[in-house]
């Protein structure tokens, strides 16, 4: 097999050559897992957790007992659509960017949560 007997053509036409990597040092030694703070993640994914946990159903709760003069039914129902499916998917796009695939499987695991509560409240009242 013969080589291009010109050297521009041996890469790409658009191609600016070789480019330095962004840092010497690997983002993780094992490949694509963080290890450098993952109690830190974990922590924030848990404190999302916890916002979509109380404020989804207090949400819907308060869209449920709204008046027509007081407060709107249709704000207080879009506060708990984005706190119970909202904030689960930012957590779960978090954990991603973070590197950390068992908190953002379990962040997207809370989006059954708002079936649950839709379902036990309406059981309830």
């Amino acid at each position: 097999m013969r080589a291009c007997p010109l050297p521009a053509l041996d890469r790409h036409p658009f191609s600016k050559g070789t480019t330095a990597p962004v840092s010497d040092r690997p983002s993780a030694p094992g490949g694509g897992r963080n290890t450098r703070h993952p109690t830190g993640i974990r922590v924030v994914i848990a404190l999302l957790a916890l916002f979509a946990l109380v404020l989804g159903p207090a949400g819907y709760v308060r869209g449920l007992d709204a008046q027509a003069h007081a407060s709107s039914a249709a704000e207080w129902f879009t506060i708990a659509f984005g706190a119970a499916v909202g904030i689960p998917l930012l957590a779960a796009a978090v954990a991603t960017v973070a590197g950390d695939r068992k908190a953002a499987l379990w962040s997207l695991a809370l989006l059954a949560w708002p079936v649950i509560f839709v379902a036990a409240l309406h059981m309830a009242l």
